[in-house]
């Protein structure tokens, strides 16, 4: 049996397959088991079939491992099929950081790595056949499926795996492409054309790696994801754009915006006057409000899944909470049919009322943010239950939740989960804006035994400064160059809905209370006091408003508003009235005390200061701009003279004098041989032969004697040899330009001029 250095080359290029394809599918599922044994035995199972190639019993080794993992299972049943659904569980796991939702599991039991290690060896031994089948008869059948799956998996898991991963399966990729087009039986013509998409594909992926969740984002990719899911969104599910909420994005606001188009139609059993929750904004960044990302909402998977298991959802848990405490407040089931006409189709819009037995609640949901329409283009049409307006009495269904029944304590041993979910995640504030508000609203004190600052001093406070410093303003330029709540609250101080909403989330934050910023669409009090049973409501785009919701303990989240054209639209639980200043102060600790300087601040100086913050980055952005326009401008006017310069110099080409023409064009034609690399020398042009190709050297010689000839001699040149010397130009700059990538080709036009 011979062992020649082909066999070899194949043996070691599937072994590498092996061990990349199974590296690469322990560490995305981060399975605690190493891919040493399972790379071990997939290649001495390729091994032992390169061993027997070309021999009668070449059929022997694969039947032979085949048969011994079929042995393994039989003997092992309970012990693979425990490490296959660890297997599976982990590939949904991973799966849930892409797509944050709650999956069937499938129950895996714990008896540590030995059913795993198991599955992944017999995994291994199969990879490393499969592999040696793919290097030994290459083909497409086995190519396609193994490379669309790596290109894909590269793809989709980018934000979660590290830049090594995506290098390493960029490279299993690369050889899976060497093995296919590089085969003994294959020209090199089909090589050299799949080598070049496949490596662009290992730029891209690599590239791909500051798109990885733990990795600094460059700004670029920020904005092209972005921009790439803002648009895919509207093709999937339209958008509210035209009603002014922009889902978050405040980089873009300017003037309000508004439709008379109908957005919504409702009807109610029972007339009343919802907010109706869409969009709900849960992190502040960057002046957008975003939502929780998948692979932070998987970390609490299992919370949520038994959350729903006991019926808890948070879309309901008011409603939840008054049926632990005060059941006799919930009056009567309105049944809500509501038909989407022209607002997105993301969402389903529904009030804080719902009730728990709706059909709309989605078990599967991770993060109980709003409710989700399902399908590829959303739900324009669906109902659901709701009680009456109860938010205008949880302050009795927050004062019944504090006495201990039975009910009440397992509503709240339940909602205790949840409560430690809101307070992880939705009391974060970027530094600058605390910074801002400690200077503004001062300190504050907390109650004995809670975490924030009582409510209703809060709620007065946020009312106290969003009424007294800021002006509601529809007609605002938009907030550029710098963040939009800050400039909103110590620049421009004027807007509507969607600033105060944010401002006040981003103040409820500071003062430790779980707030969100939410879009939707209102059903006013006056909209139900002219409704009867049964009517349609249309809602159009008038209707559509941004608030800020709080999280109350016990009660869940309740809807607080704070834009001055609302405050009368719905109904209230607490009137605010002579609201003269801020109250429950304290001083904030480690501060320095800061010199009043007020009375000594020049007026102009002020003055000054105050356009500035208004239009300060308005007169930046106009200088750069002018810059720019300046600096282009010069650009192309020299581009443009250079360019007649070089439509001059080739009619000189055919000029009337053959003699003056033959040495423009050598002159040329030795500037185009620079230009792709010639060095200049002090040497006759005779010597340059040597850079031309080979068929061309007879006719540059003739050409150089031609030239000098004409330019040293005095001799008068006939039309023929300026027709050769023109053949050589021509020549010599079709192959320059044919051979030149885009970037040469610029560098010849516009920075050689040629």
């Amino acid at each position: 049996m011979r062992f020649n250095g082909a066999r070899f080359g194949g043996l070691l290029t599937a072994s590498l397959l092996t061990a990349g394809l199974m590296t690469l599918l322990i560490t995305l599922l981060s399975l605690p088991v190493s891919p040493l044994w399972p790379v071990l035995l997939g290649v001495l199972a390729a091994a032992t079939v390169c061993l027997t190639e070309g021999t009668r019993l070449s059929w022997l080794p694969d039947a032979a491992w085949m048969a011994g993992c079929l042995l393994t299972v039989l003997a092992l049943p309970g012990t693979v099929t425990n490490g296959l659904a660890q297997l599976l569980d982990a590939a949904v796991q991973t799966w849930q950081q892409l797509h944050a939702r709650n999956y069937t599991s499938f129950l895996a039991q714990d008896d540590g790595a030995a059913g795993l290690t198991a599955v992944l060896c017999l995994l291994g031994v199969v990879c490393g056949l499969w592999c040696m089948a793919c290097v030994r008869r290459p083909s497409d059948l086995r190519f396609w499926p193994m490379a669309l799956v790596l290109a894909a998996a590269a793809v989709l898991f980018a934000p979660l795996t590290a830049v090594w991963w995506l290098l390493l399966a960029a490279l299993t990729l690369l050889l899976l492409y060497a093995v296919r087009f590089g085969g003994r039986h294959a020209s090199s013509a089909p090589l050299r054309a799949w080598l070049r998409p496949a490596a662009l594909l290992l730029a891209c992926v690599t590239a791909l790696g500051c798109w990885n969740g733990d990795a600094a984002h460059p700004a670029a990719v920020d904005t092209a994801a972005r921009w790439t899911a803002a648009r895919a969104d509207i093709l999937r599910y339209g958008s509210n754009a035209a009603a002014g909420l922009p889902e978050g994005d405040m980089t873009g606001i300017g003037p309000r915006r508004t439709t008379e188009d109908t957005m919504l139609e409702v009807t109610m059993t029972q007339p009343i006057s919802y907010y109706l929750r869409g969009f709900v904004g849960e992190t502040y960044a960057n002046s957008r409000w975003s939502t929780l990302d998948s692979k932070t909402l998987s970390e609490d998977a299992d919370t949520f899944y038994w959350l729903h298991q006991d019926g808890f959802y948070a879309q309901s848990q008011l409603t939840t909470a008054a049926q632990a405490g005060v059941s006799d407040v919930l009056r009567y089931d309105n049944t809500v049919t509501v038909q989407n006409v022209g607002a997105s189709g993301k969402y389903l819009y529904a009030p804080y009322e719902l009730l728990a037995d709706s059909d709309v609640l989605d078990a599967a949901q991770i993060g109980d943010r709003t409710l989700l329409a399902s399908g590829l283009r959303g739900q324009r049409s669906y109902s659901f239950h709701a009680s009456d307006n109860i938010i205008t009495q949880y302050q009795r269904l927050a004062a019944a939740l504090l006495e201990e029944t039975e009910q009440t304590n397992a509503f709240l041993n339940t909602e205790a989960a949840y409560n430690r979910f809101v307070y992880d995640h939705y009391t974060d504030i970027p530094d600058d804006i605390r910074g801002f508000l400690e200077e503004k609203l001062g300190g504050y004190e907390k109650d004995a035994g809670q975490v924030h600052f009582d409510y209703q001093r809060a709620k007065q406070n946020i009312l106290f400064y969003l009424t007294t410093y800021i002006t509601y303003e529809e007609n605002v330029l938009p907030i550029t160059g710098g963040d939009f709540a800050l400039t909103f609250l110590d620049g421009t101080q004027s807007g509507y809905d969607v600033h105060y909403a944010t401002a006040a989330a981003l103040m409820f934050r500071y003062y430790g209370i779980p707030a969100r910023y939410v879009e939707g669409f209102l059903v006013t009090k006056d909209d139900a006091a002219h409704m009867t049973a049964g009517q349609t409501l249309p809602v159009d785009g008038s209707r559509a408003h941004a608030w800020v919701e709080y999280y109350q303990d016990g009660l869940g989240w309740l809807p607080f508003e704070v834009t001055p054209p609302y405050f009368s639209a719905m109904e209230k639980a607490e009137r605010y009235q002579s609201i003269s200043g801020l109250v429950g102060q304290a001083p904030l600790e480690d501060t320095p005390e800061q010199p009043d300087d007020t009375d000594a601040r020049d007026p102009v100086t002020e003055a000054l200061r105050e356009l500035w913050l208004k239009h300060g980055m308005t007169v930046l952005l106009v200088l750069l701009v002018s810059l720019a326009v300046v600096l282009a401008a010069v650009l192309l006017g020299r581009i443009l003279r250079e360019r007649r310069r070089t439509r001059q110099r080739k009619a000189s080409f055919f000029g009337a004098d053959a003699a003056a023409a033959i040495d423009a064009i050598f002159r040329y034609t030795m500037d185009v041989l620079r230009a792709r690399g010639m060095a200049a020398r002090n040497c006759p042009p005779e010597d340059y032969v040597a850079y031309m190709d080979q068929d061309l050297r007879e006719d540059y010689l003739l050409a150089a004697r031609l030239w000098q000839e004409a330019r040293f001699r005095g001799r008068p040149m006939t039309e023929e040899q300026r027709r050769r010397v023109l053949r050589l130009k021509d020549e010599i700059w079709r192959r320059t330009w044919h051979n030149a990538g885009l970037r040469q080709r610029l560098r010849l036009k516009y920075v050689e001029f040629l």
